[in-house]
């Protein structure tokens, strides 16, 4: 809180019941004497340091404390104390009341010490202020009245325990309580403590409230000191009137300390702060129109025309939420985010106009800007008090829900965009699904793109094996005349030879290598020009060069030897290889073949160096044949895999289908308005044109080949004779089969309405074959309603009315997300039943977890929703102003609600325990 004041109500940390040293059992036990000499100081610090934001000082019949204590406060707030936080000190008294019975008596903050004492002058005490040793005069009713009379609240205090009305009261007088209508809040300090017979027979319902009754400054577990027990109260800023209100609510603005709830000042994660608008059309001129908002429930109302839904369709385009609205309200929406050029254009912005929306955002503040021309950062967030421009997209980063009524009708009668919606939540991992959706899509479309690469290369081999039998039947020439051997010979003989030459060329001329290295390797002497021959350390060095030197020259004749050796190996491979019996070999099948050629030349049988040329071609075609064999091997492959990708895909598409039935079984179980359940591929408005697109026939045609789903053609066998989803994806599998099939012209034309349609389908890419293998419908959404809470009462959303619909969906709508929620008169079309039974009783339970604002004309909603913050608009000299803003515990706001909004002061009166107040103080 100390980070984030909001605007409204919030929760505030409230002791009904504590003592000071004016009580004179305060400090009670062996330090009493020291506890008594503590200061007003000490005694504020005591509750600052616990964190209590509200105390109610109630010594017995007494008040003597409370200027002092007042006092205290302003000193520790001028010194800043390190302890020193705000707290709002309430003057009150524990009077002990005739017939024993101990009473709280609150008054507002700004009386005094003066103002209890009179109080108790008042009510006739008769004892020792400070003290219990006397009882008022007046009866206990009585009293309650006077406390009244003062403007305060009466308590009675630890009902269930000693001097508690529970207690100590006879029959009359707990009667007489029990009918005082003044009383409409008691301290219980068990809340599991029995009530009177009695009072259960009234059907009461006192708000229960818990007080530390502290003694002491502190204490160990179980004991009694500030911080110990308290109540939270919700209201605005702290008065007697807020107080009052809220301890007439109940448990809507009451939680007791021991319920073991956490600090209910949490909220979510994700808030608008504010909105701030300058120069648009009707807002902003004179001055920025500026809405802050509560962390929880936000009303704006107003009358007809005061700018209400203008500031929720501003916020839809500052928050970049314009593509979320259906089509046929776009042309609506774009007046919002216009310059209007004279006084009859609609368009509700000036050029200078500008959109900032403050955001917090788990625990950092951020701003979203926006004006026509642009030029604002788009985002901003806020950096060592600087505000600084942040990267991002608006929509991913702050997720905002903004629905119309208009909206919400849209989405009952297009289920697909509802579809859309549910997407969204986290709950279905929509993205996630997405990623992994494209990533296996782009696999198998890469998969067929390679085995396509791979199949034109087939082509080849029908040539290929023409070639090799048009070879062999030369080769078989050679052979059957009986010189094959000698061709053979003379072929691999040469090769030898070749591949010998080759290794030769690679170590030939080493010797002279070695040699011009040995050359290099000597350097020249070095000078001794630039040395002193006096010099000993000159002589040194010079005589360090001579040794190298020489040694240098050594090395040199040492590799002139190696080169010697080498000249004497290459002498000898020479000889070697020229006495050898592989000499001899190749020799005489060099002399062979050219005595071959001779014969063949003086008989006209043609050269045969054509026969290794067909030896070497046959081999290369065999090869290449061989190859061929691996590829196909490999396409094989490739289509296996392509068709694994697809029947992973599939169970990957039957996965979204049943997180979206997930997600939806889990948030809408027990509603009793509506039901949606998930139609596995059952969009059936989308899938001619899906289909005609796959086909680049979107323009129309064919119709009798393609058809519709409820007509004939193929798509007309879509959803024939089907009984699940599986019935669905066979009968899809047959059609994409089909279209294969007349891709690839297997199939016969007669069977085609249209033989045109078989040339188109002949002509598409083959990647667009392999789309529509991957394409499956959309699931659709199946939306039931109930006007009453009958189970058996549930019938199709089509069949309702407009505010039925609206309903269905709201109940939707409001059943789950943590993001800000803003919802611009979603009563429309509501009958008051269903208002306070969907609307209101949704509204306060979703508000624990999620920012809401809601713009409404139904006092219903603000009043029984019970609204943290309620901001009234008005037209005043062609501007939105503010007329009023506050929480219901505020005076001004509960007559601006009466005063405004229909069904104002009966909505008031409809409240438990606001009927008194509301014909009493609005």
């Amino acid at each position: 809180m100390n980070e984030w004041t909001w605007n409204g109500a919030r929760w505030w940390k409230f002791d009904f019941h504590t003592h000071t040293p004016a009580s004179g059992d305060y400090g009670r036990g062996h330090r009493q004497q020291e506890l008594q000499r503590q200061s007003p100081k000490e005694w504020v610090l005591a509750y600052m340091r616990a964190d209590v934001d509200c105390v109610a000082v109630t010594d017995h019949n007494s008040g003597r404390w409370i200027d002092q204590l007042k006092a205290a406060i302003e000193e520790l707030k001028a010194e800043a104390h390190s302890d020193y936080r705000k707290l709002y000190l309430f003057p009150g008294m524990e009077i002990s009341v005739h017939g024993g019975i101990h009473l709280l008596a609150i008054l507002d903050a700004s009386k005094t010490s003066s103002d209890i004492d009179a109080l108790r002058g008042a009510v006739d005490y008769r004892g020792t202020p400070g003290q219990s040793d006397g009882v008022t005069r007046k009866s206990f009713v009585e009293v309650v009245r006077e406390i009244t009379s003062a403007g305060g609240i009466a308590i009675p205090a630890h009902v269930d325990a000693d001097n508690g009305l529970f207690q100590v009261s006879s029959g009359m007088t707990l009667q007489q309580a029990l009918d005082c209508e003044e009383i409409f809040a008691m301290e219980m300090t068990d809340q599991n403590a029995p009530k009177p017979q009695v009072y259960i027979d009234k059907k009461l319902s006192w708000t229960e409230v818990l007080g530390s009754d502290a003694h002491h400054p502190s204490g160990n577990a179980g004991q009694r000191y500030p911080g110990s027990h308290f109540t939270w109260i919700k209201m605005g800023c702290p008065d007697i009137e807020g107080l009052r209100l809220a301890l007439m609510d109940g448990p809507l603005s009451v939680i007791r300390s021991d319920r073991g709830m956490d600090n209910p000042n949490s909220h979510a994660a994700l808030a608008l702060d504010s909105i701030e608008v300058s120069q648009a059309r009707y807002m902003g001129r004179s001055q920025a129109f500026t809405v802050r908002f509560n962390p929880w429930f936000n009303a704006i109302i107003g009358g007809r025309g005061t700018g209400k839904s203008t500031s929720v369709e501003l916020l839809r385009l500052a928050l970049r939420r314009k593509d979320e609205l259906p089509k046929a309200l776009q042309p609506e929406f774009e007046q919002y985010g216009r310059i209007y050029k004279h006084r009859e254009d609609s368009g509700l912005l000036t050029p200078d106009a500008a959109i900032i929306v403050t955001f917090r955002k788990e625990g950092a503040w951020f701003r979203i800007q926006w004006n026509p021309a642009g030029d604002l950062a788009p985002i901003e967030q806020e950096i060592d008090g600087q505000w600084r421009s942040a990267a991002g997209e608006i929509q991913q980063r702050f997720p905002v829900r903004i629905y119309s009524q208009k909206q919400v009708f849209q989405l009952a009668k297009t289920p697909l965009a509802l579809l859309k919606i549910i997407d969204e939540a986290p709950e279905v991992g929509y993205d996630s699904w997405s990623k992994k959706w494209r990533t296996e899509e782009s696999r198998f479309l890469s998969l067929r793109a390679r085995a396509r690469e791979i199949e034109a290369g087939l082509a080849e081999e029908s040539r290929l094996r023409g070639e090799l039998e048009d070879v062999k039947r030369k080769l078989a020439i050679f052979e059957q005349s009986g010189h094959a051997e000698i061709l053979k010979s003379f072929q691999k003989r040469t090769r030898q030879q070749r591949d010998i030459e080759a290794w030769e060329e690679g170590w030939t001329g080493a010797g002279a290598k070695l040699r011009k290295t040995a050359d290099e390797l000597v350097p020249d002497v070095l000078g001794e020009a630039s040395f002193d021959s006096d010099s000993a350390s000159d002589n040194e060095l010079i005589g360090h060069a001579a040794s190298v030197h020489s040694r240098l020259l050594e090395i040199c004749e040492g590799v002139k030897g190696l080169a010697s050796q080498v000249d004497e190996a290459v002498s000898n491979w020479g000889n070697s290889k020229e006495t050898s019996s592989w000499k001899q070999n190749l020799d005489a099948a060099v002399r062979a073949y050219r005595e071959l050629q001779d014969n063949l030349a003086r008989e006209g049988a043609g050269n045969p160096a054509a026969y290794g040329k067909l030896v070497q071609r046959r081999q290369i075609i065999e090869q290449q044949l061989k190859e061929l064999d691996e590829r196909r091997k490999q396409v094989g492959k490739l289509h296996s895999q392509a068709d694994d990708c697809l029947q992973h895909l599939l169970t990957i598409r039957r996965d979204l289908t049943a997180s979206r039935g997930s997600f939806l079984q889990k948030i809408l179980q027990g509603n009793r308005y509506v039901r949606i359940q998930v139609v596995p591929y059952g969009a059936r408005e989308t899938v001619e044109s899906e289909f005609r697109e796959l086909l680049q026939r979107g323009e129309g045609g064919f119709e009798k080949d393609i058809g519709s789903p409820n007509g004939e053609g193929l798509l007309g066998q879509l959803y024939g004779n089907i009984r699940d989803a599986k019935d669905i994806e066979q009968n899809l599998a047959n059609i994409k089969d089909k279209i294969k099939a007349i891709h690839l012209q297997q199939i016969d034309t007669a069977e085609l309405a249209d033989k045109r349609f078989a040339t188109h389908v002949g002509k598409l890419p083959p990647e667009t074959i392999d789309r529509l293998r991957l394409w499956f419908p959309e699931d659709s959404l199946e939306v039931q309603y109930s006007a009453t809470d009958d189970e058996q009462d549930f019938r199709p959303i089509e069949a309702g009315s407009p505010g039925q619909k609206t309903a269905a969906l709201l109940a939707f709508l409001l059943s789950y997300g943590e993001e800000p929620l803003i919802l611009d008169q979603p009563e429309d079309d509501l009958d008051n039943h269903l208002i306070y039974d969907l609307i209101v009783t949704q509204l306060r339970e979703v508000k624990r977890r999620r920012q809401v604002i809601v713009v409404t004309h139904n006092a219903n909603i603000v009043v029984n929703g019970d609204a943290e913050l309620v901001v009234a608009l008005a037209a005043r000299c062609g501007e939105t102003q503010h007329e009023c803003e506050g929480s219901l515990q505020e005076q001004k706001v509960r007559g601006t609600i009466c005063e405004v909004m229909e069904g104002g002061r009966e909505a008031f009166e409809d409240r438990y325990r606001r009927i008194a107040l509301g014909a009493g103080h609005v």
